[in-house]
Order: structure tokens, then sequence, then C-alpha cells
């Protein structure tokens, strides 16, 4: 039988959060959740998740430094990573995207259903495992 993907949400909106986490979990996934930056970078280094789904305007730490710091660190450089925002600003998306390691998908809030995220979520799995073989 094959591992549970282990999914980390980080995303300040609890209630996106919570059906979030509700909906990937009843999808098969192993979900852990963060508030900001700081608990994601906590829950990264506490569980190692396979993907990430990261917010990017949050208290604390957002998720442009959460990013930097993941990317800077040998053993979180390559997970895999979907920007969920409400950030509509081309420039800074672009930024974003190009971090140089890892699978970085985006997903506007406004403009996406629980279905596309999760096969979004199952092809970028897919790409990263493919990269990684």
């Amino acid at each position: 039988m094959e591992r549970k993907k282990h999914i980390l949400i980080v995303e300040d909106e609890a209630a996106l959060l919570g059906v979030l986490a509700e909906k990937l979990t009843r999808e098969g996934f192993l979900v852990w959740q963060a508030k900001n930056g700081l608990e994601g970078l906590q829950a990264v280094n506490r569980h190692m998740p396979d993907l990430i789904l990261l917010d990017i305007i949050m208290p604390d730490m957002d998720g442009v430094s959460m990013l930097k710091k993941l990317r800077g660190n040998r053993q979180t450089e390559n997970i895999p990573v979907i920007i969920i925002s409400n950030l509509s600003e081309v420039e800074k998306i672009t930024h974003i995207l190009q971090a140089k390691k890892g699978v970085i998908e985006h997903i506007v809030k406004s403009h996406w259903s629980m279905a596309e995220l999760v096969d979004k979520i199952n092809q970028t799995l897919k790409v990263y495992e493919l990269l990684q073989a």
C-alpha cells in the first residue's frame, strides 16, 4: 500500500484553513496546518511534508519570507509549493515563481474549486516524483 502524501497548509484565514484541511483529509492526504510562516517553518521541521500550500499575506511571517527560508535550506529547498493567494499583482507572483528550486504553482483563491485544487496537488506531486527519479 502506498504511503499517504503529507500536505502542509499555511493559511491565516481560519475558515479556509479548516475547509482545505477537511477536504484534503477526505481525499486521503495526511494534513498539517499552520496560521503563518513561522508556524509553517516549525511544522516543516517536525513533519517534512511532501507538498506545501502556502498563502502569501499572513501575520508574523509572510509566505514569501517562508519560501525564501525553505529554499535556503538544503533539507527543504526542493519541497513542492503551491501558492494560494488573493494577490493578482503579476510582478509579485512572477518574482515568487522564479524561485530556482522546487516545484511552484500558483492559484488565485477566488479562481478555483476544491476539485481543481486537488487535481493541481496530485499533478504537482507527480511532477515532483518524476524530477526526483
